[in-house]
This record gives C-alpha cells, sequence and structure tokens, in this order.
C-alpha cells in the first residue's frame, strides 16, 4: 500500500487546501490509502487526515525534506503531493510507479542550479530514504549559502543534487504532470507572462502543478473548479 503525505506549515495555505486534497486523492484512486499531514498544529485536522507533528527548527519548503525522516512517519511507500496541486484523472499508475517517482523541472530540467539534471518536487513517490535527508541535513550550511544568494533555491535542488549523486534516470513520463503556468513543456521560460500554457489539460494528464503564482484558488477554469473542490 502507498501512503499520501503532505505538508501543510505557517498560515501561507489553509485547511480547506489539505481536504481538497484528500477529496482529489479520494475521488482518483482505487487503491486503499492512508493521509498524513505534517503540520505544525495537530488540532485543526481529523479523521481521515492524519496529522504528524512536524520537527522545529526549519522554515518554509525545508519542511518539505522531514518526509525523508525515518523518525517522522511509519516505514514504508509514499506518494508526496503538494498543496497547491490538482488532480484530474486517476493516479493509481503513479501510486504503482516502480522506484523514486519525480517529474523533469519546467524551467531547468537539463541544467540546474547546482549544475547537473533538475527535478520538480511538487509530487514525489518515494520509498523512505534516510540517506536523502542526511544529505540535507549534512549540508545545511552550504544550502543557507546558497539560499543566501539565491532566494528560491529550496528543497527540490537539494532533492536533485542527491538524485545527480545516484545517476537517477527515471522520471516520471512529462505527460503525467504538467504546470498550469508552462503545460508540459520543460526547457522554456514563456515569454508571454499573462498566458497561461497549462490551462488546458494536456492528453494522459494527471497532475497539474501550480508552481509559484497563481494558487488553484486564484483562477476561473472549468476544470480547476470542478476537480479542486471538497
Amino acid at each position: 500500500m502507498v501512503d499520501i503525505v503532505c505538508v501543510n506549515w505557517g498560515s501561507k495555505y489553509g485547511t480547506e487546501y489539505t481536504r481538497k486534497l484528500y477529496e482529489m486523492v479520494k475521488r482518483n484512486t482505487t487503491r486503499d490509502f492512508k493521509f498524513y499531514c505534517l503540520t505544525d498544529n495537530l488540532s485543526i485536522y481529523d479523521t481521515p487526515i492524519i496529522p504528524v507533528k512536524i520537527k522545529d527548527g526549519y522554515a518554509g519548503w525545508w519542511n518539505k525534506m522531514q518526509i525523508f525522516r525515518d523518525d517522522m512517519l511509519p516505514a514504508g511507500e509514499y506518494l508526496y503531493l503538494d498543496l497547491d496541486v490538482v488532480i484530474v484523472d486517476n493516479i493509481d499508475s503513479i501510486l504503482d510507479f516502480t522506484g523514486f517517482g519525480i517529474t523533469r523541472d519546467f524551467i531547468n530540467p537539463d541544467t540546474g542550479i547546482l549544475g547537473g539534471k533538475e527535478y520538480n518536487s511538487s509530487v514525489m513517490r518515494f520509498t523512505q530514504d534516510i540517506n536523502l535527508w542526511k544529505f540535507f541535513y549534512k549540508n545545511q550550511e552550504k544550502w543557507k549559502k546558497i539560499q543566501a544568494q539565491i532566494p528560491f533555491f529550496g528543497d527540490q535542488n537539494v532533492i536533485s543534487a542527491y538524485l545527480n549523486e545516484k545517476a537517477y534516470a527515471n522520471p516520471f513520463p512529462d505527460e503525467w504532470l504538467w504546470s498550469f503556468k508552462m503545460g508540459t513543456l520543460r526547457g522554456r521560460r514563456p515569454v508571454e507572462h499573462d498566458k497561461f500554457f497549462g490551462a488546458q489539460i494536456p492528453n494522459n494528464g494527471k497532475i497539474c502543478i501550480f508552481h509559484g503564482l497563481p494558487n488553484p484558488s486564484d483562477v476561473s477554469v472549468d476544470w480547476v473548479t470542478e476537480n479542486w473542490r471538497a
């Protein structure tokens, strides 16, 4: 069984994002699953969402790295989902994906900030990996220095660096996950920033990723309204 995990820390996203994510998963899989949310406020969730107290000492997107700790979640197989994704079709094939699953980055898939390939960490299929956590934890000073120079440097850059060290070469098929801003294209920045090239569901599209802005709550598109609901 592959369980689901998300992270809701601080006040950026309300509990409705977590609940809508749970309902989207439930509508789009034939599998049994448990749904965990790493949070700094256990009292705001109840069944069927299982709140897990996140460890103190981390801010923002760095909290996502705690999904890989061996003292956070029960040992097992997981699908991690960002709170601002929209699931539009059955995800059983993602749950059944063999090995570590992640999608290629939309902007810098071939040459990331740290060199090598870069991956988008909005959706990840994984078995708990304490070595990935250690890679992050032992090099925190390095990550802080880079972030001081590049503010948007974050968890996906660290995960990408780890995967590059492991010669990772088995990402999800591009068409399964697309960007609301950029569509299924990888490696090209949109010239027209007022257009959303992913506003149409592509063939075989399963999950739309809303990285940066807008959020699902900010757009008036029929399929977003239809799927992003509790």
